[in-house]
């Protein structure tokens, strides 16, 4: 796996291995079309002689993926394949079977974009109001790391820190529910911070001044100047991204 790459299976130790391989490979077949949307998997038989596994284990990737939302269990009628919008798509392994192998989810790259500009400007201006000492101390760190990577020309440190700086400002608005998405998001701002930074480290440089304001601004706690700031930082991700054809917006 690419040092780049989204994080493997959440609980994947837990589960013998024949199992995680059975689900992500259902998991990734679903999401590529390979099982039709309202059509059935194969039968029992043919998967488990398709994927070398055991009934028990073929069941518990089912279940798995039937809480996952992709698919759903019908007597008399077999495992049928649900359209994505039932598709739990905060999970990070269905994010993960959402992302190629090789090359960029265009589609994907754009909601998440969407869904940054509607989410983390808010969280910036809850920060501001409500940052502890110590979380603000968290936010400060994480963008030292971040001018440290620059300086350095570490993409995989410039990387992490941007996701540590991102999610150490989720965990300082106090809400409980927000703080609950940090998993999901560290999983989407991976894969889109893969591709803006990996592929051009100077647009991160760059976009280091937005991110000092949006400390700055929760620091001072101007929760306005936050909101924009996060905005702006969000912005230019955007542009660059837009530049190199490698996500769209939605009207």
């Amino acid at each position: 796996m690419s040092e780049f790459a989204l994080p493997e299976t959440l609980g994947a130790d837990a589960r013998p291995l024949k199992a995680s391989e059975a689900l992500d490979t259902l998991g990734r077949r679903i999401v590529a079309g390979t099982y039709e949307v309202e059509g059935t998997l194969p039968v029992e038989a043919s998967l488990m002689d398709d994927l070398g596994i055991s009934r028990t284990t073929l069941r518990e990737a089912i279940r798995t993926l039937v809480a996952l939302g992709l698919v759903e269990v019908r007597p008399r009628i077999g495992t049928r394949v649900l359209p994505r919008k039932h598709w739990n798509l905060l999970n990070r392994d269905v994010l993960r079977w959402m992302m190629p192998s090789e090359g960029f989810n265009v589609e994907l790259m754009g909601s998440i974009d969407e869904a940054r500009e509607v989410f983390e400007p808010a969280a910036a201006a809850m920060a501001a109001e409500r940052a502890s000492r110590s979380a603000i101390t968290a936010i400060r760190v994480a963008y030292d790391k971040m001018e440290a990577a620059a300086d350095s020309g570490d993409a995989v440190a410039a990387i992490r820190a941007d996701r540590e700086f991102h999610l150490a400002i989720l965990a300082s608005t106090g809400n409980p529910i927000i703080e609950a998405f940090d998993t999901a998001i560290d999983a989407v701002l991976g894969q889109l911070f893969r591709v803006a930074i990996e592929m051009h480290m100077e647009n991160f440089r760059n976009n280091l001044v937005n991110h000092r304001n949006v400390l700055d601004a929760i620091e001072r706690k101007d929760a306005a100047t936050a909101r924009q700031a996060m905005l702006d930082t969000i912005w230019f991700t955007r542009r660059h991204l837009e530049r190199h054809k490698l996500t769209k917006t939605f009207s």
